[in-house]
Formats: structure tokens, sequence, C-alpha cells
């Protein structure tokens, strides 16, 4: 491909890809031609627009035209901002003040929103994706211009995403990208990355979050992306099926919840060569039970919003008749590289455990707006990324816990939260866990659970400490107090959203 990813991607798709089927959402399927000459219309409307030059935002659900919007923005040099569908508005406003963004594109769906943002961050220009009213109907615009070549892509190190944090702490960052990350992107197709050429992946995490965008490297080697609005395990499972997937990338709970579906033990999944997982801790019981119930596709990913994919354990890496294997977080992926460190930002050596310090093409330029903490996250190169872990003597990854999450002890004992998660998650009433420090009101903190039962199957705090300790054989590990509730809840990226967790237990005074 070509140094520019989408001037690349154009070439294949106006060449040899053009009747190759892109992009399906619903009843609607583009080819590779189609999606060419989309993005050309698209981009000669945003080079006529004064407000898009300063930059694009993009406010949509899962649909071929932010793929169309995202590659013309680029091919334009224009930086793109992404914001997430599910996200507040306050967390939008978060990343439009340091953006800076001239034009709006978005979903007629976020027509509302969109208008409270665009007035609130001084944006001249609104663009939607179809009819909405008193707006440009870029969509339209972009379908009647006339054919005519696509603009000359712009040097690679113009390319600009500005992409959202969790923000599980707070606001979310700002962070941007530069071309780095479709280098890198580009570089997982075949066995040791994320995609093979030709397949077909469903997509439904949002393409405005970093996991929506490991999706590319499909449509960087000619294969199918089949777009979901949302996440729903029974359209999944009817998806797999009906349009013969062959990849996937869920987060952990969203993966228990396909595990958990009535319909899985029913429908044609033989199509599926590899589902994705990561961005949470996933018990050892809930791996060996995809594997019994999926087979031989489980792949999990090690990514940051800050820099892209870190490591892949593949699917024949992953050995239910030996639970070590489902351990690792697997190896870095070409062009990445991994050390651990201490506090003092000393390399450790194998099977030491602590930071986790990465670098590689994808590790992103830094947070908009916020210098003094880029420069506190990356030295020389290297991002910091908060996670703590350890390496063995082949180069796997093993992580333990954010650094946030670790719970200091008053005896000066460190626990991870993901050692006491796997003891509640063995007794059989468990469906799923969380553990997390709470004040101990002197200078440490307490181990505390919240638990979500299996349905008719009653949970006895006692009880389930006792078996705690019976598995851990450490006192001190055992939470003190536990919470039972029917579900945990997730944030809008599908991960446990401890934060919320932690909240409800200082507000009841735990």
């Amino acid at each position: 491909m070509d140094a520019h990813y989408a001037a690349g991607l154009m070439r294949a798709a106006d060449g040899p890809w053009a009747r190759r089927e892109a992009l399906v959402h619903g009843d609607r399927r583009w080819t590779y031609g189609q999606l060419a000459r989309t993005v050309r219309g698209i981009a000669a409307v945003l080079r006529s627009s004064p407000g898009a030059r300063s930059g694009v935002a993009v406010l949509a659900d899962n649909r071929p035209e932010v793929v169309a919007v995202q590659l013309a923005t680029h091919l334009l040099g224009h930086r793109l901002a992404l914001l997430a569908p599910g996200a507040t508005n306050a967390e939008r406003a978060e990343l439009l003040r340091h953006s800076h963004p001239g034009a709006l594109v978005f979903a007629p769906g976020h027509a509302a929103s969109a208008r409270a943002l665009a007035a609130a961050a001084g944006i001249g220009e609104l663009l939607s994706l179809g009819p909405a009213p008193s707006c440009r109907d870029l969509a339209a615009e972009a379908a009647a211009r006339p054919a005519e070549p696509g603009p000359p892509a712009v040097p690679a190190d113009r390319v600009r995403t500005v992409l959202c944090t969790g923000g599980t702490t707070g606001l979310p960052k700002a962070v941007v990208h530069t071309h780095g990350l479709y280098d890198a992107l580009a570089g997982l197709v075949g066995g040791h990355g994320l995609a093979v050429p030709g397949e077909r992946r469903l997509v439904c995490t949002p393409m405005s979050h970093i996991s929506g965008h490991f999706a590319l490297p499909t449509l960087l080697s000619g294969g199918t992306l089949v777009l979901h609005d949302g996440f729903d395990p029974g359209a999944v499972l009817a998806t797999v099926a009906a349009e013969r997937i062959n990849a996937l990338v869920l987060t952990s709970p969203l993966l228990y919840q396909l595990l958990d579906h009535p319909e899985l033990s029913v429908t044609d999944h033989s199509s599926l060569r590899c589902l994705g997982y990561g961005a949470a801790p996933t018990p050892l019981r809930r791996q060996q039970q995809a594997l019994d119930r999926l087979g031989p596709v489980l792949q999990h990913i090690y990514g940051l919003t800050e820099a892209g994919v870190v490591t892949v354990l593949q699917p024949g890496e992953h050995h239910a008749d030996r639970p070590q294997s489902l351990a690792g977080a697997g190896r870095p992926v070409p062009g990445m590289s991994i050390e651990v460190r201490d506090e003092d930002g000393r390399r450790l050596p194998a099977g030491r455990a602590g930071e986790v310090w990465v670098r590689g093409p994808s590790v992103m330029a830094g947070y908009l707006g916020h210098p003094d903490t880029t420069a506190e996250v990356i030295r020389d190169g290297w991002l910091r990324t908060g996670d703590i872990g350890s390496l063995d003597a082949s180069g796997t990854l093993f992580l333990k816990a954010r650094k946030s999450e670790v719970i200091m002890h008053a005896s000066g004992l460190r626990i991870y939260p993901r050692v006491v998660e796997e003891a509640l998650l063995s007794h059989p009433s468990v469906r799923a866990a969380a553990v997390f420090g709470v004040p101990d009101g002197g200078d440490g903190e307490r181990v505390h659970a919240t638990v979500a039962p299996h349905p008719d199957a009653p949970v006895d705090p006692v009880a389930l400490r006792a078996h705690v300790l019976a598995e851990l054989g450490q006192e001190l590990m055992v939470p003190e107090s536990v919470d039972v509730v029917p579900r945990l809840p997730v944030n809008r990226n599908g991960k446990v959203d401890r934060q919320a967790l932690k909240n409800g237990a200082a507000s009841d005074g735990r």
C-alpha cells in the first residue's frame, strides 16, 4: 500500500477490489468501488468547506458513511475528532474544547446533541449524514457530485485522529494519533496480526473507539466489515450465521453475554475463525467455557487508546488443558516493544512485576490540552501504560491490575484484585465479580467485593468469604465486605464500571 493508508486503500478500491463487498449495514451493501466514489464525493464537499479545514468532528453510530468520512478527512489532511455515541454531552464537549473542529458531521439520530455541542463549542458548520432539519445533508451532496478524481493525498505525516479515553476516573482525555497508528494497523494482517485477507468481520463496538479501529486491517486487506450500531448478543449470533462471519472483537463482559445467550447452542458459528476479547481481566473459567462452546477461536488483544494494539495471544496459543497459557496477554505485535519497570523507571527482569511501558509507531503523540500529563506518561518515546504486569522468558506479557486499582492494605501488602476475583469466580454460584479497595478508616484500604450470582443460585456472603480463604489461604485477601447485585454495571466501552461500584460502596459507608 501507499505511504498514506487511505490513498493505498482508494487505489485498490478503484482497481482490483472495485467489485468486492466492503461494508454491510442492515440491508445496505457497499462495494469497494462504491466506497471510493463516496469518499471522493465527501472529500469534494469538505474541501469546499472553510470550517472543515480547521478539523472535522464526527458523531455517529457505526455506518458506512463514517468510514467514508474518516478516509476523506485524512486524504485532505484535516484533523479528525471521533465523538463516542455512548458518551455524555459533557464528555463530548471536553474533546471538542481541545480539538477545535470547524465542522461537525453527525447522524440524524444525534441531531439534538450535535446542535447543542456545536452551539457550545462555536462550531459554524453542521453536516448531516442524511436528512435533518436546517442542516446540509453531506451524504446527499456527496452523492450529487459529478464523478471526478479524488484529492491527491497529503503527506502521511499530516494525518491526525483524536480519540477519547474511557474517562473511568473523570472526564475523558483527547488522545492524538498520527499516521503511525494506521501504519501499525496495516501491518496487522496475517498469522501474527488481527486479520487475514478477504475475511468477513463483524463490528459491534463503536468505530469511534480504539477497539473499533481494530477492524481497519480487514478493510485494508480487501475484506468485508459488517456493521452493527451496538451490541446485542442475539443479533450478533444471528449475523454470525447469516453473514458467515469470520472474526469479531468484544470486550470481556460482552463476551460473557454471548456465552450465556440461549441461542448460542443452536447457532451455526462454524465460519468463526477468530473472536478477539480483552479490555478487562477475563476469568479462567470463562476462557475455558468459551473454548468449549465456540471452539479454538479466542484471540486475546491487549491494547490501549493511547497505544493501539500492544500484544496478541493468538487462537493457537489458547490451550484449555494448560491454564497457564490462558493467563497470558500474548507477545508484542510487530513494531511494538515492551518493558516492565519499577517505580523509579528501572527495567525489571523476567518474572518481576512492575509498570508496563510500551514503545512503537502506534503510540499517541499526546493528550490535547494536557501537556503536563503527556510529559508524565511519555518518556523518551516510551508510554507508561498504568498497567501492572510481568514478562516471562519468552516475552509473553502477564497483566495483573491497573496501577490505580491495586489495593494497598494497611499491613503493606499489595493486593491485585484479579487474584481475589478468580477465587470468587471459582465458586459455583458466582457469575461475575469485581474487587476493589475501600478506605479502612486509617492509612490503608480493605478488600471489598461486589458479585453477581447465577440465576436461581443464592449467594451467602459468609460462605463466599470462607471459600476465598480456602482458595487463597491468605486472610488479608478475603473481602471484608461483599455486595450481591443482579448484574455488574458496565460503562460505554463495555468494561465493568468499577468507579460506579466504588462510589456506591462509599455512599453506603462501606
